[in-house]
This record gives structure tokens, sequence and C-alpha cells, in this order.
């Protein structure tokens, strides 16, 4: 519309400067008496303009097909821009579902952990007392066993004399120092940082190191005591076995007085408990027949031990024994490494034990 306007006016210019030029030629070119323009040079004009019109026609053209591609670019343009905002505005939206979802999913991980911690947090002072009722517990235990140790030292001071320099005299100073050592633990428990647990394994195994070495210096002192006990109590027995035993080889007696026999020496008459026990005093023993503590006078065939009172769960029979060959055959014997059953009012040497376990 607008290059339409500048066409007429450049059509009315040309026509005035065309006027301008014929009255300016004078004589040497046409008149045009322009008393009715429109039907006296409307041809000539047209003629005259013909150039100029299809010049600006052949522009107007131009113009019209440049004016077409930048709309179709432009037109392009919009869509593609239109497109990419469709795209992007999916996208978003997509982002935006998905957004509240992985939130709430965290929301619930972090709720999760939380309550984690929080059954974690209340299972910990549980644990924790547990742990210290544990350990207060063996405390206490090891405690009471070297009191014990340190009153059957004071009862037997006089006569342990010479154990002086064996015998630890710091038990009563040592046991304040774990006392006090317990008292650390427990205020450090009490302080216990995030990694409470591995300080705690720490702790508790220092604790068993601990007991461990006061384990093994209790058991040294208790064989030391055993001994010296043994040379005090018991002087003429010794250790066959896992036992203490004394073997007459001088005097006979009968059953009964056998068992007295045993009694002064401050033990009892001996019954043997397994095989080891009796290859091991078959040993020590002369070719001689000696009384054992088993006999069934209460009640025949089932054979007590005269120490414990207990029934007899192990037998080395000699051959066809026992045979009861006599009404008075309820006492026992040994005559190289086997049993027998004899007559109790018999004499035969006697075998003598420390203990009234077997």
């Amino acid at each position: 519309m607008f290059k339409l306007k500048h066409f007429i006016v450049y059509l009315i210019i040309a026509c005035n400067l065309w006027e301008s030029g014929t009255e300016s030629t004078g004589n040497t070119r046409s008149v045009c008496l322009l008393q009715d323009p429109p039907n006296q040079c409307g041809e000539f004009c047209l003629l005259v303009l013909q150039p100029l019109l299809d010049h600006i026609a052949k522009h107007q053209e131009q113009w019209n097909t440049t004016e077409a591609l930048r709309l179709n670019d432009t037109q392009f343009k919009l869509d593609r821009i239109q497109t990419q905002l469709a795209a992007q505005t999916l996208s978003l939206e997509d982002s935006a579902k998905k957004v509240p979802r992985d939130i709430k999913e965290r929301l619930e991980r972090l709720e999760n952990l939380q309550t984690t911690l929080q059954e974690t947090l209340k299972k910990m002072p549980a644990e924790l007392d547990e742990r210290l009722t544990r350990m207060e517990n063996q405390q206490k235990s090891i405690g009471g066993q070297l009191a014990n140790q340190i009153n059957l030292t004071r009862g037997h001071q006089g006569q342990l004399e010479s154990l002086k320099n064996a015998v630890p005299i710091n038990l009563e100073v040592r046991l304040a120092q774990i006392e006090e050592q317990q008292k650390l633990f427990t205020e450090t428990l009490k302080k216990i940082p995030e990694d409470f647990e591995q300080r705690l394994e720490r702790l508790e195994q220092h604790q068993k190191d601990e007991l461990t070495k006061m384990a093994t210096q209790q058991t040294a002192i208790q064989d030391t005591l055993s001994k010296i006990y043994i040379k005090i109590f018991w002087p003429e027995f010794e250790r066959i076995g896992t036992r203490l035993f004394y073997i007459n080889n001088n005097d006979a007696h009968d059953w009964n007085s056998a068992v007295e026999y045993c009694r002064k020496k401050g033990g009892y008459i001996a019954a043997i408990k397994d095989k080891e026990e009796l290859d091991a005093i078959s040993l020590k023993l002369e070719v001689k027949n000696y009384w054992l503590g088993i006999n069934d006078q209460e009640d025949m065939h089932s054979y007590v031990s005269k120490a414990s009172g207990k029934k007899i769960t192990f037998f080395n029979w000699s051959k066809g024994e026992p045979n009861h060959g006599n009404s008075d055959e309820r006492c026992v014997e040994l005559f190289r490494n086997k049993m027998n059953d004899d007559p109790c009012s018999k004499k035969k040497y006697v075998i003598c034990q420390t203990d009234n376990e077997v």
C-alpha cells in the first residue's frame, strides 16, 4: 500500500515535468493545449510514462517477491521459536512433575534414616549399661577371688614365710588400682564420642587382657599355694596324674582299718576314676595287694566310693570278677592293675587320696 502511494506521486511529478518541457520547447515540439487534459493527453502521457511504469512494475514484483520471502523466513523463524518454546514447556512440565516425586522420596529416606538413628540412640544406653554391668560383675568376681587368696595367704602367713618372694604382697594395692581403673573406664564411657563402639571394643579388649593377666597370675599363685599346702598338710602324698595319692607299702590293714588309716593321714581310702589314672598309679605299686575305697556292703553289686559316696563308674576287673565267692567278699582290692572282690577282713596294703571327689 505504501509503495502504491509512492507510485501515484511519481506519476504526478512526471506529468508536471512533461508539461514543463513542452512549454519550454516552443515551436520545436508539439504543443498540447490542456483544455481537456484527461481526454487530450491521456494516451500521450501513458505512452511517455510507459517505460517508467514498466520499471516501477518490475521493481514492484521484485519487492513483492522479496517481501514474500521475508515473510516466509520470518514465519519460519516464528514457527521454529514456537516449536522450541513448546519443547521447553513440555520439558519444564516433566521436570515440574518429577521434582515433587523426587523430593518426596528424599524426604522419606531422610525420615527412615532419622527413625533408624533414633532407635539406635535409644538402644545405646541399654547396651552401655549392660556392658558396664557385665564388666563390673567380672571385676567383682576377680576381686572376690583375689580377696579369698589374700585371706588364705594371711591364714597361712606363719607357715608360708618362705614364699614372700614368690607370692605378690601388693594384691590389695593392685585391686584398688583396678577398681580405680574401673571408675576411669566408667567416666570415659560417659564421655564417649561418636566412635563409642570402637572405643568400647578397645576398652573391653583391654579389660579382657587385664583379666587374662590376672587369671594367669592367680593360677600361678594357686599352684604355688597348692604345692605349699600339700607339703604342709600332706607331706607324704605325691601327685600321680591329676590327683594326690599316698601308697603304703609297709603296713597291712583290713578294709575298715585301712579306711581309718587314710583318714589319719588327712585323706581318704582311694578310688580310681579312669584308666589313665589306674595306669599311672600301677607304675608306683609293688607286687602286692592293695585295698581300694570301693565296696558293695550296702547293696550287692552296687559299688560305691567310701570317700565320696558316689557310685563307681570305672572298673578294671580281673577275669571272672566280681564273683562274690564268699558271702563277705564285699570290698575291692587292686593287684597288678586288676580289680577283685575279696573279704573285707583280709589284711592288705593301702592306697590313700587327698580329695573326696571320686
